[in-house]
């Protein structure tokens, strides 16, 4: 039978596949979060926090390396335990993490499920307490996030995995997690998870308390913003007893309507823009017992504004409507523009959920979830305190998976000569002066300092490996053909 003969392609050259024993990784860059971690010395806080969990394997792995482990696969990007395997598979994790042994799914699972309610509750208020002790206080005071998300659950039955209200799958069981957000400094200030059954108000107050309680005392709250799911009587009385300025959106209830919005004469409305008018009122529900409170009253014209968002009504077509409770003093104009500023917390929600990947980690124990969602919150601070410390001013607006994406993922490999781990990083000539300029930065002071020496030249290794020559892009067009 002829042999078949491939032409060859004049503007590709062959490719020759060989193998190298060098360890080579794609997440290099994770060394600047090892030094920052050092630096703000959280190696030290989990072990104050932690102490061992008990394991009746001889070889067990410290409670301090499984939970630096977690927070080094949650910033690499994992999103199910699984996925822990593939860092534990990876030679040169420990020596760029500094961890004897990367922990299995397995030893992660256990670890979670060491925890019960109250060692989840104390370790996570030391732990968040922790991770805001670097963030610097705001004079005139921080404005608190109040929001709540869905985290929807799949496979087996998981305990408070029930059914309630979820929008993109109705019907699905799912967890009903709670945040408070400080809006200015972008940190998780608490965070709980509840059953899938819960409403959005369902233990509010005391969940504020627990949130004030974590706060440091050098900070001081400001502002609390909240949607309608927080629109009860109790949390605005908590509010008004603590002298907390806030602005929390009202239900359009008929009785909302009926008191509110039908008491407000056309007169009143004032308009601030093309299609938007707003009006203020002070009003008493009959549960209130005689107190009267200001509504603040947004609404958008339709037909001006299409896209606007709020609640259309039957009873005032052609408008769509906003009306908060506030007891603050200042103008309608400015309540309205105060409050549109908490549609950040949407955007923090979205980093929990899509850059740490926390809702797809849930196991058979509530607390041993409830552990694995909040010490996820604490890493959310600790990569906001990175990204505010080691990178330049600009990346403050970035979302953090950029990090993942243009500071962690960076390829190198290793090369042993003696008692030294050389490590070569495929960075760009352009980038290289600043990645050495944060690594020096963060580590100076540290005892990992005096491990690391830097070289910007190009020289082989000893015994260099057989390493493929750079092959050209583009061959001209008068080259000769290549050989089959």
């Amino acid at each position: 039978m002829k042999q078949r003969i491939t032409q060859a392609s004049p503007l590709y050259p062959k490719i020759l596949f060989r193998f190298t024993d060098h360890p080579i990784t794609v997440w290099a860059g994770v060394i600047l979060l090892r030094v920052y971690f050092e630096w703000v010395g959280l190696r030290k806080e989990i072990g104050q926090q932690l102490g061992e969990f008990v394991k009746r394997s001889n070889n067990q792995i410290a409670s301090v390396e499984v939970v630096l482990s977690w927070f080094y696969g949650l910033a690499l990007g994992a999103s199910r335990f699984e996925h822990f395997t593939r860092y534990r598979r990876d030679p040169m994790m420990k020596v760029l993490l500094g961890i004897a042994r990367f922990p299995s799914p397995d030893t992660v699972r256990r670890f979670f499920l060491s925890f019960d309610y109250r060692r989840v509750t104390e370790v996570s208020e030391q732990l968040i307490r922790f991770s805001l002790s670097k963030t610097r206080p705001i004079l005139l005071g921080h404005t608190l996030d109040l929001d709540s998300t869905v985290f929807c659950r799949y496979g087996e039955k998981q305990q408070g995995s029930l059914k309630g209200y979820n929008p993109k799958k109705p019907g699905r069981p799912s967890h009903h997690p709670l945040v408070a957000f400080l809006s200015e400094a972008r940190r998780v200030l608490w965070a709980v998870l509840r059953c899938g059954n819960s409403r959005s108000a369902n233990g509010c107050v005391e969940f504020l308390r627990q949130a004030l309680a974590v706060l440091p005392a050098e900070h001081k709250v400001a502002l609390v913003r909240a949607d309608a799911g927080f629109f009860e009587k109790r949390f605005l009385e908590f509010l008004e007893r603590r002298e907390f300025p806030y602005i929390i959106v009202a239900k359009l209830t008929p009785i909302v309507r009926r008191v509110v919005l039908h008491s407000i004469a056309q007169q009143i409305w004032r308009p601030i823009g093309a299609g938007i008018e707003v009006a203020n009122v002070e009003r008493s529900f009959p549960s209130w017992q005689g107190k009267s409170r200001r509504f603040v009253c947004l609404r958008q014209e339709i037909s001006e504004r299409p896209q606007a968002r709020g609640k259309r009504l039957f009873d005032f077509p052609g408008y769509s409507y906003r009306v908060v409770v506030t007891n603050l003093t200042y103008s309608a104009e400015i309540i309205t523009r105060m409050y549109s500023g908490r549609a950040e917390s949407e955007n923090r929600i979205k980093e929990l959920k899509e850059d740490l990947s926390l809702d797809g980690f849930c196991l058979q124990s509530f607390d041993a979830t409830d552990a694995a969602f909040r010490t996820g919150c604490v890493l959310y601070n600790l990569l906001a305190g990175f990204r505010d410390t080691v990178l330049p001013r600009s990346w403050f607006e970035r979302r953090l998976r950029a990090l993942r994406e243009f500071v962690f993922l960076l390829g190198a490999d290793f090369i042993y000569q003696g008692r030294k781990v050389k490590v070569r990083l495929a960075l760009p000539k352009p980038d290289r002066p600043e990645f050495l300029s944060r690594l020096r930065t963060v580590s100076g002071g540290l005892p990992i300092a005096a491990q690391l020496e830097w070289s910007t030249s190009q020289d082989l290794p000893a015994q260099p490996d057989h390493v493929i020559p750079r092959l050209p892009s583009y061959i001209p067009p008068t080259a000769p053909p290549l050989s089959p």
